[in-house]
Order: C-alpha cells, then structure tokens, then sequence
C-alpha cells in the first residue's frame, strides 16, 4: 500500500535522524570555536559568526527531502541529540533547536518556488537568529536598556551568518550533491492543507510547553542555602536579610550593565567562612555549577546577588564576576570550600600545585561519574597544565597517584589530548581532583597528586 505524499518516508526520517545526529555532535565544536574567536577578537556577538552552522543540517534536511516539516521534525531531533550528548544547557537547548526548525520551515513557507536562494537565505536567517532571543528569555540575566539593545546588534549578526552558512552554503551543497548525482533532485511535496497547520500548530504547542516548563524551572528558589566550610550556615533572605541593596556595574561579553543585588562578600561574611576557605561554588536550580575564587569574593566589589521577583516567585542570579561562566542564573546554593590544590612535581621546570582557581578561564563542563552518579563538573586540559610547568626533555612519563597503584601515561599522549583534563570535584565541603574525557570515561578519581617522570 503506497504511502500518502505528506507522509515522511523511512527514507526520509533516515536522512532527518542522520542530519541531526551530524549537527548534535558537530555542534560542540562550532561553539569553541565560537568561543575562541571571542576570546580574540573580544566584542560581545562575536560568537554569533557561527549560528547558521548550527542551522545549516535543518535547511538541509529540507532540501534533501523536500518536505514540509522536516526542519522542524530534524530541529527536534538534534536537541534530543545535543541533550543526551551533555550540553551545558540541558533541556534548553531543545528547546532552542525546536525554534529554529520551526523558523526554518516557516521561512520556506511565503516561496512559491521553495527551492529559491531567497528562501534558503530567509529560512536560515530567522532560524539562526531566534537563538539569541530564546536565550535572552530563558538563559540571560537581568540587562537594562543598552544591554538589549545591544541583543538587537547579535541578533543582526546571528541573522546575518544564517543567511550566509545556512541559506547560501546549505543551497549550495545541495546543488553540488545533486550534480554529483548523490542525491536526486526532489521536488518540494507539500502536506495536504489541514495537515500542515495542525503540524504546526502541535510543535508550537510542544514549545510553549516546553518554555513554560523551563522558565519554572530555571528561575531557582526564594531561599539560597549558604554554607560548606562556614561556622555558621544559613538561609538567605529567611536569616540575614537585613544586608542592603547595592547597586553596581557587571561587564558579561563585553556589554556593561547596571545591576542591583547584595554583597556576595557580605553574604559571605556572614557565615563566617574557615581561615584556610579558598573557593565559593555556586550552584543553580537546574544542575549548572561554577566557583568563584575567594581572592575575587573579598576584591569585587561588582559581584553581588541579584534579586528577581518577589516573595514565594523571588529568585537569584549571581552577577558581575570576573569569568562569564560563574554568571549563575536560578541560584540554589552557594557553598564556601576550603584549601583546593591538587601537588604537581617531578621531571618539570617550574613545578608547582595545581590550583583550579588558576585555570577556570580554560575550562569547560561535562557529566562525570565518579561515584555519586553522573554530574557536570568543570575541567582543564591536563596537557596545558603540565605544559606551562615546562617538562624536562628527558620527561617521558605521567603518573596519577591515587589510593591505589599509579596509573601511568605516556608523557606526548596527555600533551597532545586536550578531552583529557583534571576536573575539580566538589562534593560540600570537601574538593577532590579526577581526571577523565570529555565524553565522560574516568581514567582516575581521588587523585592526590601528579608526578612527570
């Protein structure tokens, strides 16, 4: 029994599933990228260069199936993907590739000709930008007006890189492959007239579902528990809400706002951390963890707690640090932690301990089970810190000194793998050393110290 046009053929989902899966994966390199290049060039949006990347796989999905929907059915597909992969959005970032198929396929929907360049470049345009603004809604934290104006200016460029790299590139290797006879030329099938609205009309439906649900959510407590290694732990604002409302300026990629907030450093104070105290993690509501050294808890001044709402639909954000990663939305907790070096010695120039404080501008975030069950934990690449240590020519060999036996490493294999990294492991108030991949694989836990030999 043959299958109606507006059907989705196995043929069909393959082709989707296989476009997502490709732009799931190949997504975690387009954002360091992304964030290397913002790191040179050091305006804020300069990530954005990058957005229609991301699209281009839904564009063309479209394009390789000639179907209506598939950039929706593929966008739903590659958050899934991104999700199970261990993006540091969580379930945000379906939501975002939800959008952006559904931009996509409303993008081709005004053209006549579907298969035109202007369609391809509008399609991908819309889809790329709607990323800014779905994180402006559910990821961001609180800007004034220059700050969103600021959000026009990326959107702009985000717009702009869809145009380029999921409008123009994704037609033009479209083109190329049906030259190479790879694939057929498809012509556009469209759904039938009351089948394409209800599609669209259930993944609309499915996106303010799952909005709703986020914006629950990622908003974080009215009470902050602030404690670890403290002599007196509290709940803030049920206790100590007597600290006055302060207001400050805080610099996130490069656009300077006004905030007002509490004094972390008063927060802290407060609880009366222990003398050896060396960082203060931050945890938020949806799993999301980052730390804040006590150096900068003392110096900045900028760095404050920030309110939303009020009463029972009050929530937090930690705002002006130093590192854009401890910008912390939906707070749950704030744990002081004490001393946290992990001892390097061995064949090395200039050996001394490692000190993740040192190093949290070039780390990322990943799912490590080290015995507690899979958590993100922040992580360097253990070949740039042995590097900047300057191994001895004769140095050939690592050694990961544990509780049990050592595990060892060719010395050339950790300088030249940047997924293998020490993570800091914080677990209360204590803080341990691990050293894994990043897709997870644990080489060692519990480490006590590293020796190059």
């Amino acid at each position: 029994m043959s299958q109606r046009r507006y059907y989705f053929t196995i043929r069909d989902l393959l082709m989707m599933a296989a476009l997502a899966a490709l732009g799931g994966v190949v997504s975690t390199y387009i954002n360091a990228i992304g964030d290397f290049f913002q790191s040179i060039l050091g305006f804020a949006g300069t990530t954005q260069w990058a957005a229609g990347l991301h699209v281009l796989w839904l564009t063309l999905a479209v394009g390789l199936t000639g179907k209506q929907g598939a950039g929706t059915v593929t966008g739903i597909l590659k958050g899934v993907v991104e999700l199970l992969s261990g993006n540091t959005h969580g379930l945000l970032v379906v939501l975002v590739d939800i959008v952006a198929g559904l931009l996509v396929d409303l993008g081709f929907l005004p053209f006549r000709n579907k298969d035109s360049l202007p369609a391809y470049a509008l399609a991908g345009g819309l889809a790329s930008a709607s990323n800014v603004f779905v994180f402006q809604l559910f990821a961001s934290l609180p800007a004034d007006v220059l700050a969103y104006g600021a959000m026009l200016l990326v959107g702009g460029m985000a717009f702009a890189s869809g145009v380029l790299f999921a409008g123009l590139l994704g037609r033009v290797l479209l083109n190329a492959l049906r030259q190479a006879g790879v694939v057929k030329d498809r012509p556009p099938v469209p759904m039938g007239r009351p089948v394409y609205p209800i599609f669209l009309a259930s993944a609309a439906v499915l996106t303010l579902l799952l909005g709703i649900y986020l914006r629950q959510a990622l908003r974080g407590p009215a009470t902050i528990h602030i404690g670890g290694a403290v002599q007196a732990p509290y709940d803030y604002p049920l206790e100590h809400g007597d600290i006055p409302l302060i207001t400050a300026e805080g610099t996130l990629r490069n656009v300077t706002s006004r905030y007002s907030g509490v004094s972390v450093r008063e927060l802290v104070d407060r609880a009366q951390p222990q003398p050896n105290a060396s960082l203060l993690l931050i945890q938020a509501s949806d799993g999301y963890a980052f730390f804040i050294s006590m150096d900068e808890v003392r110096e900045n001044e900028s760095l404050l707690l920030a309110p939303q709402g009020k009463g029972e639909d009050a929530s937090y954000n930690i705002v002006g640090p130093r590192n854009s990663k401890a910008w912390v939305r939906g707070v749950a907790e704030m744990s002081v932690i004490g001393a946290a070096t992990l001892e390097v010695s061995g064949a090395l120039e200039h050996p001394s301990p490692y000190d993740p404080d040192e190093w949290q501008f070039e780390m990322d975030s990943t799912s490590v089970d080290v015995g507690e069950g899979p958590k993100k934990y922040q992580g360097v690449p253990l070949g740039q810190v042995l590097q900047a240590m300057n191994p001895r020519p004769e140095a050939t060999t690592v050694l990961l000194y544990s509780d049990g036996e050592p595990v060892s490493m060719p010395l050339a294999d950790v300088l030249g793998d940047d997924d293998l990294r020490i993570f800091t492991i914080i677990s209360g108030k204590d803080v341990s050393f691990a050293v894994a991949r990043m897709d997870g694989e644990v080489i060692l836990s519990r480490i006590t110290r590293i020796e190059v030999r």
